[in-house]
């Protein structure tokens, strides 16, 4: 099987102090988590920011900022990638403004659903204007897809010529609203997905197990604490690298090396790179 390659997620949206007091809130906590885990092994950073009181935000200049601390500290082969959904009841033009900063990769959550208590809100017109947006600036679409109905979704943009090159889904599992996070889900979306296309998974819930699959079926994983805090049963993770560590073990047994950032970026990106 071709190498693994390792996403830390380390903020997210839903995650809070009162879940773990060792969720990193400011760009230079974030930065800092970010640099242990691509010292770790992490290959691709996905990121999230959040304003000054800890909230949820699509700031451009926080992402900048954010940006900046972390190319500092790992230089430019970590893969940069960022959220369209880093905070719910904006507007369209405030969710695409990311882009302008021109990441590796840009997060294209293929369609809506009732996600916990609201309604997580990607309109076709929406998902037009993310995939035009990302073209124009040289953005990869991470393809996030949390049902089946999904994957159509992402093959009309296909299609209509707004997603082109290699593509690169994130199969979510566990979320509140979507599939559940058992084998026989991510079973059903790998039968699903075109052919040749790259993946990996996001697991909200039963994630090591859900990991652990993945790697045995040639995919690739995210972990961090935007997506589970613990690192065992009752145990807090103290950093998003510890997750990083703990992938990598399981990865050994199942003889799989870990990818570089830089044999990550020729995996995913290619000629995009």
């Amino acid at each position: 099987m071709e190498k693994l390659i390792i996403t830390v997620a380390p903020t997210g949206t839903g995650t809070t102090r009162e879940d773990t007091p060792y969720l990193p809130l400011t760009p230079k906590e974030i930065a800092d988590e970010v640099h242990l885990a691509y010292e770790a092994g992490a290959a691709i950073a996905h990121m999230h920011v959040r304003d000054e009181e800890g909230k949820p935000s699509m700031d451009k200049e926080i992402y900048r900022d954010l940006v900046e601390r972390v190319k500092e500290k790992c230089g430019n082969e970590l893969i940069i990638s960022l959220t369209s959904a880093g905070k719910h009841g904006i507007s369209d033009e405030e969710r695409l403004e990311f882009c302008d900063l021109s990441p590796d990769f840009g997060s294209l959550d293929a369609g809506s659903l009732n996600l916990k208590n609201f309604v997580f809100m990607n309109s076709p017109q929406f998902l037009e204007k993310l995939a035009k947006k990302m073209q124009e600036n040289n953005v990869k679409p991470e393809i996030e897809v949390f049902h089946p109905g999904m994957i159509p979704n992402a093959q009309k943009l296909i299609d209509a010529g707004l997603i082109t090159g290699s593509l690169h889904y994130s199969i979510v599992l566990g979320a509140d609203g979507g599939m559940p996070a058992t084998p026989k889900s991510l079973l059903y979306f790998l039968d699903s997905l075109p052919e040749g296309a790259s993946w990996g998974v996001v697991a909200f819930k039963n994630q090591l197990a859900m990991n652990t699959l993945a790697i045995s079926l040639g995919g690739h994983v995210r972990v961090g604490m935007e997506d589970y805090a613990y690192i065992r049963p009752g145990v807090l993770a103290k950093t998003n690298a510890e997750f990083v560590e703990q992938i990598k073990k399981i990865a050994h047994e199942f003889g799989r090396e870990i990818a570089t950032p830089a044999e990550a970026r020729e995996m995913l990106l290619g000629s995009n790179n």
